[in-house]
């Protein structure tokens, strides 16, 4: 395993919250079996332009690293080219910022066509910019991979070329599988299925309320996503069409985890995978209960805010009921659950279809008996509470929702 140095300026945070943040860089590096020693915390406003960390602090972390027998510095911050130039110079260490770090975990994750697609694109707009005025330093944070010469043309300039040529085709790839999307969604809207969609910070257990909630519905285990106790377990989003016994469906949709300074180029790119919260008609913001803190609940909102998803009704899922030893002090109203005994799952789901159809309302109609693909229809998706065979039809009495309710006027006899 490589040994790393952290380091980090407070940039007019608390020590406390800088701390938090490079306890949370800590947890990033080790996913790629980088083991964080020592962290360096430099009390400061702002970095300097030539080495992040002033002078003094800079020859601090190469002690510590020579005591430590560190091979690589982590900054829990974007660095500009030439602060990864001189610290590597300075320090002879490997330099690698924060951004960069999560790309390549996300580089590892990535399973689905249009997630590494989501990767490479996030990747090549990080590198663009430090192409110039990098030199050796690119090859070594950037793993060597753009190396090639041509006839008459300087390696930047090659590497440069090359790169914009791949973000153009990647790009015309991600724009046909978000028309293919698109499609669907349409489809959607024309059958009226709404869309719930789960959110919040990586490692929340989005993807174990997910399972259970699939489980619930469908009475079994199968086709389950991944989850495990690891930051960015998954990045790919799985979706499936679930139903209550005698309710209408919707599609629920698992989606990539958000954390604390989100490179805006893995936001960017990944517009084709994050447009299904942009899409949703509910969203469950689901928070880890032993990790629950006012700061995580805002940065998921912060970056709804940023995806124009901030207006879309929200239901906040708290997990770990059963792990929880005194009570939460959250300022949002929230439903505790269990996604391991499964406490509350079932009013979970209650309230999944109170805020999907808290519009609908209660009427009687008659059907005839040659309609009888309607009474199959509403028998099948929706809370039918009364039927009655009569001599000249089938009497129900039924939740509709107000596009139903004009569908089926016809038959309304109340």
């Amino acid at each position: 395993m490589d040994i790393a140095i952290l380091g980090a300026i407070t940039k007019g945070d608390s020590i406390e919250a800088t701390t938090r943040s490079l306890h949370e860089l800590k947890a990033l590096a080790e996913t790629l079996s980088i083991n964080g020693v020592e962290m360096v915390i430099q009390n400061r406003d702002t970095p300097t332009a030539s080495a992040y960390f002033g002078r003094g602090k800079v020859l601090e972390i190469k002690q510590l690293a020579e005591t430590n027998n560190a091979s690589i510095l982590i900054v829990d911050d974007t660095l500009s080219p030439a602060q990864i130039r001189n610290l590597e110079e300075i320090l002879e260490l490997q330099i690698i910022d924060r951004s960069f770090l999560i790309l390549q975990i996300f580089s590892l994750r990535a399973q689905t066509l249009e997630a590494i697609l989501e990767v490479r694109l996030a990747q090549n707009q990080y590198m663009l910019p430090r192409l110039v005025g990098l030199g050796k330093s690119l090859s070594r944070q950037g793993g060597g991979s753009y190396n090639a010469k041509g006839p008459g043309e300087t390696k930047l300039e090659l590497d440069r070329r090359k790169l914009l040529d791949d973000i153009a085709r990647v790009k015309r790839e991600l724009k046909d599988i978000q028309k293919a999307k698109n499609i669907s969604r349409k489809q959607r809207r024309r059958n009226e299925i709404p869309v719930v969609v789960l959110v919040g910070y990586t490692n929340a257990g989005k993807s174990a309320t997910y399972n259970s909630l699939v489980s619930k519905l469908e009475n079994k285990n199968e086709e389950l996503t991944f989850e495990k106790d690891m930051l960015f377990a998954t990045l790919d989003t799985k979706s499936k069409l679930l139903r209550a016994p005698n309710r209408p469906p919707f599609l629920l949709i698992d989606t990539v985890g958000f954390i604390h300074k989100l490179p805006p180029e893995l936001v960017n790119s990944f517009e084709s995978t994050l447009s299904d919260i942009k899409d949703a008609d509910l969203i469950l913001h689901v928070v880890d209960g032993l990790n629950a803190s006012s700061e995580e609940l805002a940065i998921t909102k912060e970056i709804l805010t940023k995806l124009d998803a901030n207006e879309i009704e929200r239901l906040l899922v708290v997990t770990k009921s059963d792990l929880l030893d005194k009570p939460l002090m959250l300022h949002d109203d929230f439903l505790l659950i269990s996604n391991k005994t499964h406490d509350n799952i079932d009013l979970l789901v209650s309230n999944i279809y109170y805020h999907l159809y808290n519009d609908n309302v209660i009427k009687e109609l008659l059907i005839p008996f040659d309609q009888g693909q309607i009474f199959n229809y509403l028998k099948n998706n929706n809370n039918v509470i009364l039927t009655k065979f009569l001599d000249n039809g089938i009497y129900l009495k039924t939740s509709l929702t107000p596009s139903e309710v004009n569908r089926f006027k016809k038959y309304i006899i109340n």
